[in-house]
């Protein structure tokens, strides 16, 4: 539930804080006080598009602020959700904020972390439901019926509407195929002759993996062949050759590494030198061999470079067209295979897929019959509950149906549903649209709302003056009607009839104010006295007399 809501430079609100409690809580005030203000802003915390018009003149931004005790049932919805998305819920409870710039940029916030509007809109629909007269319209449009339906039989249509859902899916997936696979003869024929040239060029190619890198090398190498040559000429000559009367370096240490162990006879302490000069010319007669051999694989011939520089070449223009990697084109070639098998084996393809539609077709048409079972069901127990408590909203002659009729398979089913009403005895049932005055689309507004209610988890229903157009007895029995919802819900309600006001258990009168020339909207809870005075202005307009507070009592009591 709601438990508390703050209001910053919002419109006309400069600063509200609302604590709130469970209960029938009315909201009263003259047309114009701000009372749709106040809904709007907590329209914003459950996910509603904001703006910069929204923000106060002369503010920098606006900031609306709430705090949700969690129920274990919405706690089990919302938990997965909210963990992916790395929020904490403390003591069962959820802060949500919503920040709007002067700019127009909007921040919302939930426990202190950034989340987006589609996420408050996930999140926001199990925490409250907002019934306005708009919603009563809502029942004028047939393709809102059948979401009703659904809505109140809930537990046993909705895992029937998901076997027919996925058959569904699984159906048009094959069909749209299947389309695809029949496609112009001509069509077919080129990409045949492309994906066989393809397949062609690549494997004319015979290509290794990881050959572009080792020619490459290669490449380099026969390019500076010459000075490589001459690198590896010389130290071979100054290693083991000499040149005039410079001695061979391996000839110059072998004598050196001599005298020292001449010398070492007198000098142990020599024996190290003769050591490194040993290991030295162990090492450069080790070089010297190298160089030998390098010399002797050294290939000057030009034709190879050319030979490899086609190579290369080659496979340059196979990465241009299918990948910048030998593993890339020869998965290209993979692929490519797969698909030229396909076309090639056209006919047997569109054969499989017309057996697995045909197939698919009986699944759907076994799960529609189960969902539209379950719908006719639910069709009736949903009149059967709507007729009783029209009757108890003094609509006694009252009689309504749940229709089902045929349409095309869809994603909702191969039915649709609609609300068909008569208002008198003896008058044949109609589409809703086409009869219900606002009174009565507001009370068959309510009874759907009530009946709806006990199948719910939603913990608080906010209600902008759904008892519009109503009056007298009618609208104490609404009245009477949402203080009983309000016995296992939240209820908030922004009303103007005495009668609904009267039986709230908590009143907020919603009031404009004139302060230095500025305008501001303010909120107050009112007390037994005070309400006194308030319904009797409800009742008998701003001169309140004995005889309104006299009513007013009443009604209170």
């Amino acid at each position: 539930m709601l438990r508390t809501l703050e209001i910053q430079n919002f419109a006309l609100i400069e600063s509200i804080k609302l604590d709130l409690h469970g209960g029938f809580t009315c909201l009263t005030g003259e047309t114009g006080a701000g009372k749709s203000i106040l809904l709007d802003a907590v329209g914003l915390l459950l996910g509603a598009r904001g703006s910069s018009e929204w923000v106060r003149t002369g503010a920098e931004r606006a900031v609306v602020e709430g705090l949700f005790d969690l129920s274990p049932a919405v706690r089990d919805v919302v938990s997965e959700p909210l963990a992916e998305a790395g929020i904490e819920c403390e003591d069962n409870q959820l802060v949500i904020s919503r920040e709007i710039a002067s700019s127009g940029k909007t921040v919302a916030r939930m426990n202190g972390r950034m989340v987006t509007q589609q996420f408050l809109r996930i999140i926001g629909r199990y925490l409250v439901h907002q019934h306005g007269q708009h919603d009563s319209t809502l029942l004028l449009k047939k393709e809102e019926h059948l979401s009703l339906l659904d809505l109140y039989d809930k537990t046993n249509i909705d895992p029937l509407k998901q076997v027919y859902q996925q058959a569904y899916r699984t159906h048009q997936d094959t069909l749209r195929e299947l389309s695809a696979a029949v496609q112009d003869e001509k069509k077919r024929v080129q990409r045949i002759d492309m994906l066989q040239f393809q397949l062609s060029e690549i494997e004319t190619a015979r290509l290794k993996p990881g050959e572009e890198a080792r020619l490459t090398a290669l490449r380099g190498k026969l390019q500076y062949a010459e000075r490589l040559r001459s690198v590896v000429d010389d130290v071979y000559v100054r290693i083991y050759d000499g040149e005039g009367r410079i001695p061979a370096i391996l000839e110059e240490i072998h004598r050196l590494r001599d005298d020292v162990e001449g010398a070492r006879k007198y000098d142990e302490g020599l024996s190290h030198l003769y050591e490194y000069l040993d290991v030295a010319e162990v090492n450069l007669s080790e070089a010297a061999e190298f160089v030998r051999r390098y010399r002797e694989d050294m290939d000057f011939d030009p034709e190879r470079l050319s030979r490899l520089e086609d190579r290369l070449a080659t496979l340059e223009k196979l990465f241009r067209k299918y990948g910048e990697s030998s593993e890339d084109v020869l998965k290209y070639a993979e692929t490519a295979k797969e698909e030229l098998s396909g076309l090639l084996h056209h006919e047997e393809r569109i054969e499989e897929l017309k057996r697995h539609a045909k197939e698919q077709d009986r699944a759907l048409t076994d799960a529609a019959l189960y969902l539209r079972k379950a719908r006719e069901t639910a069709a009736v127990a949903l009149k059967d509950e709507l007729s009783v408590s029209l009757k108890q909203l003094l609509m006694p002659n009252v009689s309504i149906e749940v229709e089902i009729s045929d349409i095309k398979p869809g994603p909702q089913g191969t039915e649709d549903a609609e609300l068909m009403f008569s208002a008198n005895k003896g008058e044949a049932l109609k589409p809703l649209a086409k009869i219900a005055s606002g009174g009565e689309l507001s009370r068959i507004m309510l009874a759907i709302i009530q009946v709806l209610s006990d199948k719910t988890f939603i913990p608080t229903l906010i209600f902008d003056e759904i008892d519009t157009g109503i009056s007298g007895r009618a609208a104490q029995t609404v009245a009477n009607r949402i203080a009983g919802i309000a016995q296992s819900h939240q209820v908030l309600c922004v009303t103007h009839l005495p009668q609904t006001a009267s039986v709230a258990s908590e009143h907020l009168l919603i009031e404009k104010n004139l302060t230095e020339e500025r305008t501001f909207t303010s909120i107050r809870s009112l007390s037994e006295e005070q309400r006194v005075e308030e319904i009797a202005k409800m009742i008998g307009g701003e001169r309140v007399t004995e005889t309104t507070r006299n009513q007013a009592k009443d009604m209170l009591s």
